[in-house]
């Protein structure tokens, strides 16, 4: 199954954003690509980036099929690299600063870091805990709830937008009270 354009452009601002992270992608013929850091005898984190950025500028998907990030939880989406969790939102990063203000679920002593790549149309968050006393269960959990918080946004957002273009933008914000993430353990968000 060949990669779609959003798991490479995530791909892509993963490796670029999050020092020492490396990635492997292979195509159907078996030819693999090592991305990592510099000087690794890999292909460097920021010229991947800079080659998927083209290829979206173009419209293009490059012909992965296969892919392995360092770290990454295929669950929870959730990379964990250098004591943080790392994941990509969709939004772009005033859009995402926002969401996780609002959505409340990184708390002192969590800090949440974003990191916007405009070429990609994604952001890169950095979630870790500053007082090194939090178990890393709860840091999981919090990171999951950021990102599901993101997804969501970017679900509203988008069908917002779609429900704009065909004249029913009224059902937006309805859509957007129904999948309220909540705190709430007798109504969970997922």
């Amino acid at each position: 199954m060949t990669l779609t354009a959003p798991q490479l452009r995530s791909t892509a601002a993963l490796v670029a954003a999050v020092p020492g992270l490396r990635a492997r992608l292979a195509d159907a013929t078996g030819t693999c690509v090592e991305v990592g850091p510099d000087g690794d005898g890999h292909l460097r984190a920021q010229a991947f980036h800079d080659i998927v950025r083209d290829a979206h500028a173009r419209g293009e998907v490059l012909a992965a099929t296969e892919l392995t990030v360092e770290g990454l939880d295929a669950a929870t989406g959730l990379v964990h690299h250098a004591g943080a969790r790392w994941f990509v939102s969709p939004l772009p990063a005033r859009r995402t600063v926002a969401c996780l203000r609002e959505s409340g679920h990184t708390p002192a002593p969590l800090q949440a870091m974003v990191r916007g790549d405009d070429e990609l149309g994604v952001s890169v968050v950095r979630i870790a805990d500053r007082s090194g006393a939090l178990d890393p269960a709860a840091i999981d959990a919090a990171a999951v709830s950021a990102r599901a918080a993101c997804l969501v946004a970017h679900l509203v957002s988008t069908t917002h937008a779609a429900d704009a273009g065909s004249g029913t933008a009224e059902a937006a914000p309805d859509l957007a009270a129904r999948h309220a993430i909540t705190n709430d353990p007798d109504h969970p968000s997922h």
